[in-house]
């Protein structure tokens, strides 16, 4: 091996191949141009290797709320601890990631940063990718190569034989395993103002394992009728050939099988407005907050009335996202249900103006799939939303809505492996009537001494609504006597409300009980989630 300042090092974080693939593009590509180069995975990796490396590419995904993936969590944890003092390294990160989220791409502008703080230096700006990464991943990469040429030495002659510049990708959906679906009911009564599901699935001769934590992935596709009327819309052929890489394809099927339609983000809206160059689009992409309204309420169908202009296939095709899959919290146990994984799905239909706008994965499988037809899955592995190994320890879940999914599974696990630490269930919902979800297995838990504590607070059963963190502050001093010993609890629901009251409430809590101010309070709360006392698991 040549002298490390000649050596290349590219590290990646990969959640679910897409990472990889450009890392091994990069890779390959830096050998064929006579670079020394070592691909490494951060999962695999020594983390020391980052002090002595002087050239350093990363890519790496961000999961969920600018989060690192499962694969790099111990490398961001360790280039952001005291351990890490000093890296003298030229470098550039690429993040991946999704745009809809509001932390997009998070986890590679976090890296990138603290590499800046540890005194390396930027070859380029941080890059980011959304869904459909492919053309600007390998962009990138050309990018990069060009950047640091001339301050890299190449080791060796050149040699492209047999090297393709393509990335070598392994698609999810056509490696997912078909499951048959066993089961669908209503969880909610006919007179609430919501549907909720219950989803059986069966994973037989899958070699999917999962444990109560982990989420399931479903590939849903787009409705018959939306496509149709987006096409009557555009004044498109439905049989419009679309090019493939090995084929070629209808343009109804390509829209109900392959894009987003049900969602639209920032990014999207922009494209579209570079093309259709309409005056008030050009004025709303101008105003972010506007913008982020717009997106959070809209869909394509609604973007494409709003905003008419003239648009080919080619381009509207080149403007919509790819149609990703749909996480959902798996809400059993398969020490209990042996080769099946059971969900739990809220059935997303939004009146507004005209239009009923529906989830493409919850319409799928309530309006489009019947018991005994086969939907494509994949295993989502949440590593960090963990029962403790302990089963002596007590456990304290908060949950409202579907967030009791993954908590149902905890009691099922619970009393599969007949733990003897106490478990504690903490739900909101809107009526007790209509929105008990799982209501009578709750109980059964209780009265077999699974669960030794049901707070259930339904917002709408009296004039002044209660939710899940007004359980907290009214229960505060008996959590923290449960957290005291040993308790680890557990937040699954909505980031935007239900994370945020529950962790406000938490603090609130410790303050009061603890005679504690409000920053010592905070420190106290934030020494819990280090050591994972306190997990989240929020969308």
């Amino acid at each position: 091996m040549s002298q490390l300042k000649d050596t290349l090092y590219v590290l990646f974080g990969s959640r679910t191949g897409n990472a990889k693939s450009v890392a091994v593009l990069a890779h390959e590509y830096a050998l064929s141009l006579g670079y020394e180069a070592l691909l490494l995975d951060m999962q695999e990796m020594d983390y020391s290797q980052v002090k002595i490396i002087k050239n350093l590419l990363v890519i790496v995904s961000t999961h969920g709320e600018g989060e690192p993936p499962v694969q790099a969590e111990g490398f961001y944890e360790f280039l952001h601890s005291d351990a890490m003092d000093s890296v003298k390294a030229q470098f550039a990160v690429l993040g991946l990631g999704d745009s809809s989220y509001r932390y997009f791409c998070q986890t590679g502008e976090d890296i990138h940063k603290r590499l800046e703080e540890l005194g390396s230096h930027p070859v380029m700006e941080h890059a980011k990718c959304d869904i459909d990464f492919e053309e600007t991943a390998k962009q990138w990469v050309l990018d990069v190569f060009q950047s640091l040429d001339g301050q890299l030495k190449k080791v060796n002659p050149p040699n492209k034989e047999g090297f393709t510049f393509e990335l070598k990708i392994d698609g999810e959906q056509h490696s997912a395993y078909k499951a048959e679906l066993l089961e669908k009911k209503l969880l909610t009564s006919e007179t609430s103002s919501k549907k909720v599901l219950h989803v059986s699935l069966s994973l037989k001769n899958s070699g999917i394992d999962y444990l109560p934590g982990d989420a399931i992935g479903v590939y849903g596709t787009n409705s018959r009728a939306l496509v149709d009327e987006l096409l009557t819309v555009l004044n498109f052929d439905k049989a419009y050939p679309v090019p493939q890489k090995e084929t070629t394809r209808l343009l109804k099927d390509v829209l109900i099988n392959d894009y987003e339609l049900t969602l639209v983000t920032p990014l999207v809206i922009k494209k579209y407005a570079e093309i259709v160059q309409v005056e008030a689009l050009n004025q709303l992409v101008q105003d972010d907050k506007a913008l982020e309204s717009y997106s959070s309420e809209k869909d394509i169908m609604d973007l494409v009335l709003d905003y008419p202009g003239h648009i080919t296939v080619e381009q509207f095709l080149s403007v919509l996202r790819k149609l990703s899959q749909r996480l959902y919290s798996v809400s059993s146990s398969k020490s209990a249900v042996n080769d099946q994984a059971d969900i739990v799905v809220k059935v997303i239909e939004n009146n507004g103006g005209s239009r009923v706008r529906n989830g493409v994965c919850s319409s799928y499988l309530w309006n489009r799939l019947d018991e005994g037809d086969m939907v494509p899955v994949t295993l989502e592995t949440i590593a960090k939303f963990r029962l403790p190994d302990n089963d002596d320890a007590p456990v304290i879940m908060v949950g409202a809505g579907t967030g009791i999914a993954p908590f149902r599974g905890f009691l099922q696990e619970r009393r599969a492996r007949g733990a003897k630490g106490v478990n504690w269930l903490i739900f909101g919902e809107r009526n007790s009537e209509s929105d008990f979800l799982y209501k009578d297995e709750l109980m059964s838990f209780q009265k077999d001494g699974t669960l030794q504590q049901l707070s259930t607070a339904f917002s709408r059963d009296q004039k002044e609504k209660r939710y899940v963190s007004h359980l907290i502050e009214e229960n505060g001093r008996e959590i923290l006597e449960w957290i005291e010993k040993g308790a680890v609890t557990y937040v699954c629901g909505s980031k935007d409300q239900l994370a945020v009251t529950v962790r406000s409430s938490f603090i609130k809590a410790i303050a009061k009980h603890k005679q504690m101010n409000e920053s010592d309070a905070l420190t106290y709360f934030e020494g819990l989630k280090g050591a994972k006392k306190y997990q989240e698991e929020v969308y």
